[in-house]
């Protein structure tokens, strides 16, 4: 398991800014690109979209909410 910000190596569900979030999973890229990589997974993955939806999710926020997260990491993973 890769160290995150808390570097213990364990992934929290809190709420997360979006760049934040994206960095997580491609810390080795700017914060820009790392979030248009995370759009991209997500996008490709038929349960992150429609848990989204069903959580009334509004892209135009700067973060994710908690819930939002959950339904992010069990499509993709943990980062």
């Amino acid at each position: 398991m890769k160290e995150n910000e808390h570097g213990n190596g364990e992934f929290r569900l809190r709420i997360y800014g979006k760049s934040e979030l994206a960095c997580l999973y491609f810390p080795d890229r700017s914060p820009e690109t790392a979030r248009r990589n995370l759009y991209r997974w997500m996008y490709r993955c038929p349960s992150i979209r429609e848990g989204l939806a069903a959580l009334g999710h509004d892209k135009h926020r700067k973060f994710f909410l908690k819930p939002e997260v959950e339904v992010i990491v069990r499509g993709l993973g943990e980062p």
